[in-house]
């Protein structure tokens, strides 16, 4: 996708010892909700540096 337009990709990890190693495309994949606040706030913060 990014070699067709610019772009980042944003990866923010959730795997720890209480989440084992299956991988995202996984029917046993558990989402940690607690990170969501985390991101949401993260990209918020990127769009108020970018409008002032």
């Amino acid at each position: 996708m990014l070699e067709r337009s610019r772009g980042a990709y944003l990866i923010f990890g959730q795997r720890g010892a209480d989440k084992g190693s299956v991988p995202v495309h996984n029917p046993n994949y558990d989402f940690n909700d607690d990170l969501l606040p985390i991101g949401a706030s993260y990209l918020a913060g990127l769009v108020e540096q970018e409008l002032g």
